[in-house]
């Protein structure tokens, strides 16, 4: 998900790109580069809550490169999963590489 008020500072329409909020013209826009937009990562569905940053669970397994603690079978901190995982999807949806198993 991305924010992008700092690139259209007045809006736009939420259908028809092209136009103001109001149907009065082009919208004012500014390039990614000009006005970085920021991006939010979410993902709430299979959340879990912790009372504490030091926990053991036996995490949820998603994507095709699981962490290397999912692959051994054993419980290990989630967050640090969660950053794993984070790390595969720029990894495959922005770098566009993948890792080769042998």
């Amino acid at each position: 998900m991305f924010d992008p008020s700092p690139m259209y500072p007045k809006g736009y329409h939420p259908v028809r790109l092209e136009k103001s909020l109001d149907f009065g013209g082009k919208p004012q826009r500014y390039t990614r580069t000009q006005r970085p937009p920021r991006y939010y990562i979410t993902s709430f569905g299979p959340s879990r809550q912790y009372t504490s940053r030091h926990v053991l669970d036996s995490p949820h397994r998603y994507g095709d490169d699981p962490a290397p603690e999912i692959r051994r079978g054993r419980s290990c901190n989630p967050f640090h999963t969660d950053i794993y995982d984070l790390g595969s999807i720029v990894r495959s949806c922005f770098l566009r590489v993948r890792l080769v198993r042998l």
